[in-house]
């Protein structure tokens, strides 16, 4: 990488930039030219099914609220029908909008980003909504304790992060084990309980039988 004009940084190798941001090409319908996309968890995702993810979570704020279509246009400054367009995915959301509906609405941007790209957020599901959750209780704190947790934060070294990680991880397995375990264990005492009384499983009789002659 070298410094253009105003020091500003240049990609020069477009093919080390792709693969740097692990894209692949693809095509869109929304698109006449190929394009190229980071994978979702499922896949590539059109940007068809991202406005309709869009639209859902917009519907789902919006009656959590109790308010009807015609009422929160009322709040939008659009006549219901107009409104309505968002919600039924005709109409496509703007930033500008939809920053103006985190407004009525009072849902962080991000979380409807990550309702509609989750990917973008973590390397799997569970750390995409971690993520977003933990930012969530963070923006509830007061100014005090973040400015605290940024010193926290700013601490930790990435070999900290990753002993973290490792730990964590390590204690999920344990205690998925020792689940595992303790289910094995109820089985074989159920098990036990549903033999016939009088003969331990796995040992033979003492006692042999003596063959008759017919």
């Amino acid at each position: 990488m070298d410094l253009g004009t105003e020091g500003i940084p240049t990609v020069r190798n477009l093919s080390d930039y792709i693969n740097s941001r692990e894209l692949v090409e693809t095509t869109d319908p929304d698109f006449q030219r190929p394009l190229y996309r980071q994978e979702g968890f499922e896949g590539i995702v059109s940007f068809g099914e991202i406005d309709a993810k869009l639209s859902a979570f917009l519907l789902d704020e919006r009656a959590k609220t109790g308010l009807t279509q015609s009422d929160f246009a009322t709040l939008a400054g659009l006549a219901r029908v107009v409104y309505s367009r968002y919600e039924l995915n005709i109409s496509r959301l703007t930033v500008s909008r939809m920053i103006h509906l985190s407004e009525l609405l009072g849902f962080l941007p991000m979380q409807m980003i990550h309702a509609a790209a989750p990917h973008l957020y973590g390397k799997d599901p569970q750390e995409a909504d971690d993520r977003v959750e933990l930012f969530r209780l963070i923006h509830d704190l007061p100014h005090d304790t973040i400015r605290s947790l940024i010193g926290i934060v700013g601490q930790l070294t990435p070999s900290d992060v990753l002993e973290a990680r490792q730990k964590a991880e390590a204690e999920a397995e344990a205690q998925a084990e020792a689940e595992r375990q303790r289910l094995n264990r109820k089985a074989a005492r159920a098990s036990r309980r549903g033999r016939p009384p009088g003969r331990p499983s796995g040992r033979k009789s003492s006692t042999t039988e003596t063959p008759t002659d017919e």
